[in-house]
């Protein structure tokens, strides 16, 4: 559906949302494997068994709706029930959904959080997993990633240094 657009026009969920991806990825198929799975296997499936193998009645996670990306438009609420595993059902909380910037600023004043020194020194505005090649601001993180941790910079590059080079180029192609 995605490489067909066939979702709602204007969608994010379309190929046509990138502007001239489809055109680059055409002139320019990739000679390397791309797949989402390193999220797939690292957090959703590690989470979903554990919701699997116990009899968990609530399932809590940290996310917040100004966070925007996929969490802005893949939940509605702070609440839904009846999430279902092999085991039973259980409801699904996210008690900081509302939050906004200013909330989170209140709440870390109030109970003096210390901040990991990625956001306190190197500058980053967010984390997810280090350099994700799926990351927006990868190229930054990248940059920040070189000149604080250069191991970690060059760990990364050995595993997504073609995802960044064809990244780049497609960014490129549609700058013609």
């Amino acid at each position: 559906m995605w490489w067909c657009n066939k979702y709602k026009k204007g969608s994010k969920f379309n190929i046509s949302y990138n502007k001239w991806l489809k055109e680059f990825i055409i002139e320019n198929p990739p000679e390397f494997k791309i797949s989402n799975t390193c999220c797939k296997y690292a957090k959703k499936d590690v989470a979903h068994k554990l919701l699997s193998d116990f009899e968990y009645d609530l399932n809590i996670v940290g996310i917040r709706k100004s966070e925007g990306g996929a969490r802005s438009s893949a939940y509605k609420s702070c609440f839904d029930e009846n999430g279902k595993s092999k085991k039973n059902t259980y409801d699904n909380y996210r008690p900081l959904f509302w939050y906004k910037n200013s909330d989170k600023e209140e709440y870390d004043k109030h109970y003096e959080i210390t901040h990991s020194l990625c956001y306190t020194e190197y500058g980053l505005k967010r984390t997810g997993c280090c350099c994700c090649p799926y990351g927006r601001d990868f190229e930054y993180e990248l940059k920040i990633t070189k000149e604080y941790e250069p191991k970690l910079f060059i760990a990364v590059n050995n595993i997504f240094g073609d995802s960044y080079e064809y990244t780049k180029n497609t960014k490129n192609f549609a700058k013609r």
